[in-house]
Formats: C-alpha cells, sequence, structure tokens
C-alpha cells in the first residue's frame, strides 16, 4: 500500500473483503481528499465537508467577532451586493462589516434624522459622538456636529470627507446641511525623564480647543 496515504475512516463503510483491492482503496483514497481534505499528497487541505460546516460563516460580517467566526475579508463585497451596498475603498474591514450588519436597518430610516445619526455613528464607531440640529431658518437647513478623539490632520480630513459622503447620500434630496467637528486639541505630555525637560505651552502642550467647520 501507499505509505503516502494511509487507510482512512471511510474504508470502515466498505466490506472487509473489498478493503483488499487496491483500485478501490484508491478511490476511496480520492474520495477521502476531496470530501473530507483528509490524505492529501500536497498537505492537508479544507475538504468540502469542513467547507460545509464552516459555510455559514460566510454569510456573517460580524463585525468585533473572532475572525473564525465570520466572513473573510475578501468575502464581504459579494455580502454587500446582497443588501445592495456601495463599499467605499477607504473604509477598513470593521466599517465594512457593520454597515453589512447594519444595512436593512438604515435603509427603513434613509431620508431622515434617526437614519442620518445611525448611519455616521456606524462609520465612526462611537456612540453619541453625532448631533444633528435642525433649524426653521433658513428653511431646509441642519448642521451635523461631529466629536473626534483625535487632532491628526490626516484623520479629521478623512472624517469630513467620509461623513459628507453618508450625508449626501442618505439626506433628502431639497435639504442642505453644515458639518462641524469637533476634536481635542489639549496635551499634556508624560513627566519628563531627563534632568532639564519641562512642560512648555505653545512648543510641548496645547491649551484650549478647535473646530473644523466648512
Amino acid at each position: 500500500m501507499d505509505p503516502v496515504l494511509p487507510l482512512t475512516s471511510y474504508l470502515d463503510h466498505v466490506p472487509a473483503i473489498l478493503r483488499e483491492d487496491p483500485i478501490l482503496v484508491g478511490i476511496v483514497r480520492a474520495f477521502e481528499a476531496i470530501l473530507g481534505g483528509a490524505g492529501a499528497v500536497r498537505g492537508p487541505r479544507p475538504g468540502v465537508e469542513q467547507q460545509l460546516v464552516t459555510l455559514h460563516r460566510h454569510f456573517t460580517p460580524g463585525p468585533g467577532q473572532p475572525a473564525e467566526g465570520r466572513a473573510p475579508d475578501e468575502f464581504l463585497p459579494w455580502l454587500a451586493k446582497w443588501v445592495a451596498l456601495g463599499l467605499r475603498d477607504d473604509w477598513d474591514g470593521e466599517t465594512r462589516r457593520r454597515f453589512i450588519a447594519n444595512a436593512l436597518p438604515l435603509y427603513r430610516m434613509r431620508g431622515t434624522r434617526a437614519g442620518l445619526l445611525a448611519a455616521i455613528e456606524l462609520y465612526l464607531g462611537l456612540p453619541g459622538a453625532v448631533t444633528i440640529y435642525e433649524f426653521e431658518a433658513p428653511a431646509h437647513f441642519f448642521q451635523v456636529e461631529v466629536e473626534q478623539r483625535t487632532s491628526d490632520p490626516y484623520q479629521l480630513a478623512r472624517t469630513d470627507r467620509i461623513v459628507r459622503a453618508i450625508v449626501d447620500q442618505d439626506k433628502p434630496a431639497h435639504t442642505v446641511y453644515g458639518l462641524k467637528i469637533s476634536f481635542p486639541t489639549m496635551k499634556i505630555d508624560d513627566a519628563p525623564e531627563l534632568p532639564g525637560e519641562g512642560i512648555y505651552v505653545g512648543v510641548n502642550t496645547i491649551l484650549g480647543t478647535r473646530t473644523f467647520t466648512r
């Protein structure tokens, strides 16, 4: 017998007398390699059985869940098509998963204040970080205010770009809006480690608040 392909459990279902037939044994081994993923010459591969057992996870966006319990990253665009969702190239994997998982509830709220709040908070991943104010004058105007925990200019510009894209897509067509992003500007470095070092306002410490409005 071939030492590379040992007998497997599939042969337990074959009559003992037929297990002596090398041709039949080879056929059974081939089926095992395909269906069970065992005994493959080129190393272990997931067989059809293993793929079927884990198939359900391919339909689970699973934001915040372990990788083994949710769809692979490369499968997310396919999942998004099932809920008619366009995935932005500048969304990270977790953001994509959050939007796919909540696409249907968002559709039901589309065009409403609650829908805008939910969509923006899904992108930010920070509940309570968004406020929307509505005004009687000027007519059909509202303002979106977003709180950020970073003062990184790149991240702020990215937030501004994506939040605007979300609002433009979900707001009623006849409305106009303003966007205000608040971010922290006070920073006090850790206690200096070397003699002579310290905290200097305007050098390594910033006091005050800033907003990013367009």
